[in-house]
């Protein structure tokens, strides 16, 4: 009696599916965290533009009404 040896592996093996599905997954939170950050890069001259805004509001206020 010939016997043949074969390997088990000894984690499951990922299907291909399943490695899409992850890759999927991950290219849309990467390209959401991207757009994110693209965002809040715009964040400092919104409130540098608050401010002046404020500031020329307060100047404007001390002035007397004609």
């Amino acid at each position: 009696m010939k016997t043949q040896v074969q390997p088990v592996p000894l984690t499951p093996t990922v299907a291909e599916s399943e490695t899409r599905i992850i890759k999927s997954a991950a290219l849309v939170t990467f390209r959401f965290v991207r757009a994110t950050i693209n965002a809040a890069k715009t964040v400092p001259g919104i409130v540098s533009q608050a401010a002046s805004d404020v500031r020329d509001a307060w100047e404007e206020s001390s002035r007397p009404n004609d």
